[in-house]
């Protein structure tokens, strides 16, 4: 749960520096699950696309 909350609190930062200019729209905040997920669904450098 702990993991959620900080999700809140980096995203309701990122949504405000987004409004003042100082990040872009292309900004995200994602957590590592979700990087290592996008990461397996691209596939090895060999080309071997991994079943999820």
């Amino acid at each position: 749960m702990a993991g959620l909350f900080c999700r809140v609190l980096f995203g309701d930062s990122l949504t405000s520096k987004q409004a003042d200019g100082s990040a872009g729209e292309g900004v995200e905040v994602v957590d590592v699950a979700q990087m290592l997920l996008a990461a397996v669904r691209r596939g090895d450098p060999a080309g071997n696309q991994a079943s999820v």
